[in-house]
């Protein structure tokens, strides 16, 4: 009897235990989240890129990528930040904030925002998802900052000459291939109003600093002949003394001996260097490919030419730059954030940025069909020209700081009659003030 009842006790005791167990498990598989890939995750991408101006391909091939990524993609939705000077995004990083998840920056801030400490690191991301690091036009060994890969570069910008065609051929000029043969073609060419080689000094049109002179012109000229330009943590300014000397009296004599450039020039940005070559009253400069497409349409028309921009020696070295998109290390979401930024650097997303006119970075990515139409030419050519000529620099924690020291030492340099090395002093003593107080 007694055997029987506990028997029966057992047999409640297990059928409680089994009711009670069934109630957790559905109770923890109710709190469970549903499997990854059904979850939808929205991730932020800050670019300078406006998807409602339609008056740009570039941000209309964007939108195409974004739509293809999606597609591919569909627990993933992208949402568009637009920056167009990229502080907004560098604010953020030094704030730690989550958002954006992704951002593009221009490769001489990359070392500005690595020191926030809110970049994420890729090296072990492209080791896992074997992405190649050789199929670039140029190296991604070139990008790294410390020794380590903190962004995935999306295109290329190198310095080229641009020149108009019917103010060379009046003065029976051809453009020229050294910065001697510069000084005398901008000498013939300077006169009647019209700027023979233009060297801007100012800040306009720039995101700070006097950017047109530093991207185009500086950064190349003080390391042509080998040497850093600042060091790998982007705090020494290390472009060797005799080439910096060289640099800043080749200017001076652009504007003095040369009369290739008139001193009224001193304060030209980008913007009236932009303006100057659209309306033909700058015969040629030294300035960014990316400006070619807007100042033929903007008047210039095929008038507007390019070639080779000019070295110290012929086809020198030139300092290559772009944007590369990077992962804030601060995101939850750095998974999604990670395959945007896979797809978006990939040879299949290049192809289309290449259809809105970008020097796209993936070397496999100009097999893409759209290189065989005429319209890819001069990008083709570009390309070539960044695969013989191009090369990577370190830059400044200090970019826009440093960039409006040389524009200032530089102008003081012209307008007072100054000489290259008292220029080149100022430069180094004012920058090492400015980077002591940004510790």
């Amino acid at each position: 009897m007694t055997t029987s009842i506990q028997t029966k006790n057992s047999r409640a005791s297990r059928r409680q235990f089994a009711l009670l167990a069934s109630s957790i498990v559905l109770t923890l598989s109710a709190l469970a989240p549903a499997p990854a890939h059904a979850q939808q995750v929205e991730i932020a991408y800050a670019t300078f890129l406006d998807p409602n101006n339609k008056a740009d391909p570039r941000a209309a091939a964007q939108t195409r990528m974004i739509e293809a990524f999606e597609k591919a993609n569909p627990n993933i939705k992208v949402k568009v930040v637009i920056d167009p000077t990229q502080s907004a995004s560098a604010r953020a990083l030094r704030s730690k904030s989550d958002s954006p998840d992704i951002a593009r920056f221009a490769n001489w801030s990359i070392s500005e925002i690595v020191a926030t400490g809110s970049v994420l690191q890729l090296d072990d991301l492209l080791k896992r998802d074997n992405i190649s690091e050789t199929d670039w036009l140029i190296p991604l060994a070139q990008t790294k900052v410390g020794g380590k890969i903190y962004g995935i570069q999306q295109d290329y910008r190198i310095p080229v000459l641009l020149y108009r065609k019917s103010l060379l051929d009046k003065a029976a000029v051809t453009p020229p291939k050294t910065w001697d043969e510069a000084c005398v073609a901008g000498g013939k060419l300077n006169k009647d109003g019209v700027t023979g080689y233009a060297i801007p000094l100012g800040s306009s049109g720039g995101v700070g600093g006097a950017q047109a002179l530093a991207e185009n012109l500086f950064s190349s000229m003080v390391t042509e002949s080998g040497g850093d330009y600042f060091a790998d943590d982007g705090r020494a300014f290390q472009a060797p003394r005799e080439a910096v000397i060289r640099t800043l009296q080749t200017i001076r004599d652009m504007y003095g001996k040369c009369k290739a450039t008139p001193p009224t020039n001193a304060q030209f940005g980008y913007s009236e260097t932009h303006d100057g070559l659209r309306a033909g009253t700058i015969a040629q400069g030294t300035f960014g490919l990316f400006r070619f497409r807007a100042i033929q349409s903007g008047g210039a028309g095929n008038d507007l030419a390019w070639a080779p921009p000019p070295a110290f020696a012929p086809a020198g070295k030139m300092v290559t730059y772009g944007f590369q998109i990077v992962v804030n290390a601060n995101s939850p979401r750095r998974e999604a954030a990670w395959a945007f930024t896979k797809f978006m650097t990939s040879p299949e997303a290049q192809a289309i940025a290449a259809e809105g006119g970008e020097v796209v970075s993936r070397a496999s990515a100009y097999q893409a069909p759209y290189f065989k139409q005429p319209e890819a030419a001069n990008q083709l050519a570009w390309a070539e020209l960044i695969k013989a000529r191009g090369k990577m620099v370190n830059y400044s924690v200090i970019s826009s700081t440093f960039n409006q020291i040389i524009g200032d030492a530089t102008v003081r340099m012209i307008l007072r009659n100054g000489t290259a090395e008292d220029a080149y002093t100022e430069i180094v003593a004012k920058y090492d003030e400015a980077l002591k107080k940004a510790r």
